[in-house]
């Protein structure tokens, strides 16, 4: 007598993984957190796009690349971060936004901590600006950018997100019974294989959104710099009679045994306290006497104030009166950022020290050697310098405790 055969029990359904009901969770915390890293990438792109020479300047700040280098960075960072942004707003392949987000700000991580180790008083040039400042800010930019670093390497961990778009997955073949026919399972193999398939066109599609997404990362900046290269203004540039070939004004006899070249920009406020102290006697006593040349290498790298000033400067040279305008100029200093140094201020200031030439008047008012002023700004950062006061006596820098101390600095200059 056969014995029926024991009905199999149904199998129980495998409870899902930890991480497996963690992640809606975690898709949902992914949206905030691209936002967020779309937020600063498309404030900084927004920032510094309208003004790749900014950029340009700031990057050299870090003094880390070479020139031809530097050039490329700042005219493409900007639509490198933009097209960042939008694919981490959209959500569009997140994991590869995700990922060359985190690159990026370890590559901003190493720039700082590199400027912070070496001395440099920079600003970080993220959001527009940049170049060298009297009060760096460098603890704080470190903590910002390792928390947005986070949040990049967690999106890139995850690669996915709530509210945005991805090609759908096919959903795998149901199971099949134990003991089905020959019959059923022709079809589940069918199933099986046409599945597969469909899995291979979804990853597809998923390499061709990731593959778009990298061409347009690549496309972006190569474009800017395109129109940087091709848009870049040529303005006729005006070059003061006593000017240098480095881009200096030159006070003394040329046949002073050594040259003290002073790095300055008319708003930096040290710049202002060398300049109103007694280190500029000391300064102008060795020039008196001889001894010394001092060439000003003038920055404007504080704004369009700066950029007045000195092209009021040179204006002045022109007129044989660059000493007195100069230390007249540093009397009457703004605070940086303010908006000082106005046309009528500049003049006025003119007046005082006996610039009341029509000639002054006009190359003030028409900002005759604006493209010269930025032009030396330009040539000095090429050159090196990264911070204002800066004295060169020599080509050796001279040590901010001796450019401040008028004793050591007279004995110095002999």
């Amino acid at each position: 007598m056969s014995v029926p055969p024991t009905p199999s029990a149904p199998a129980l359904p495998t409870p899902p993984s930890t991480s497996s009901r963690l992640r809606p969770a975690l898709e949902w915390c992914a949206v905030p957190a691209r936002l967020l890293l779309a937020g600063v990438l498309g404030y900084a792109a927004v920032t510094k796009i309208g003004d790749p020479a900014a950029t340009v300047r700031a990057v050299r700040a870090y003094d880390l690349l070479p020139g031809w280098l530097e050039t490329l960075v700042g005219r493409g960072l900007p639509a490198f971060e933009l097209v960042l942004a939008l694919l981490l707003l959209t959500g569009v392949a997140l994991r590869l936004a995700a990922s060359v987000t985190a690159g990026l700000l370890v590559v901003f991580l190493i720039g700082i901590v590199s400027a912070a180790a070496r001395g440099l008083e920079i600003d970080c040039g993220c959001f527009g600006g940049g170049g060298p400042t009297e009060d760096p800010a460098y603890t704080a930019e470190i903590v910002r950018d390792s928390l947005l670093l986070a949040l990049a390497v967690g999106l890139a961990a995850l690669g996915t997100s709530r509210l945005a778009p991805r090609p759908r997955a096919p959903q795998p073949p149901a199971a099949t019974e134990t003991g089905s026919s020959r019959t059923a399972a022709r079809r589940a193999q069918a199933e099986k294989a046409r599945y597969a398939s469909a899995l291979d066109a979804h990853r597809s599609r998923l390499r061709l959104v990731s593959l778009g997404a990298a061409v347009a990362l690549l496309a972006a900046p190569l474009a800017a710099i395109a129109v940087a290269e091709a848009t870049e203004p040529a303005p006729p540039v005006v070059v003061p009679a006593a000017a240098t070939a480095s881009g200096g004004i030159a006070v003394g006899s040329a046949s002073a045994p050594r040259t003290l070249v002073v790095f300055e920009d008319p708003q930096c406020p040290y710049c202002g306290e060398l300049e109103r102290g007694e280190s500029a006697d000391a300064i102008a006593a060795a020039v008196e006497a001889g001894s010394v040349r001092v060439e000003y290498r003038l920055r404007s790298f504080l704004g369009d104030e700066s950029v007045r000033a000195v092209a009021a400067l040179a204006a002045a040279s022109d007129e044989g009166k660059f000493p007195e305008f100069h230390r007249a100029l540093y009397e009457h200093q703004p605070e940086e950022r303010t908006g000082g140094y106005t046309v009528e201020d500049l003049l006025e200031i003119g007046r005082g020290v006996g610039l009341t030439g029509d000639s002054f008047e006009q190359a003030v008012r028409s900002q005759k050697y604006a493209p010269w002023a930025r032009q030396v700004d330009e040539q000095a950062s090429k050159d090196g310098n990264t911070s204002t006061p800066q004295l060169r006596l020599d080509g050796s820098v001279v040590d901010a405790d001796t450019m401040f101390d008028a004793g050591a600095l007279r004995t110095l200059l002999g």
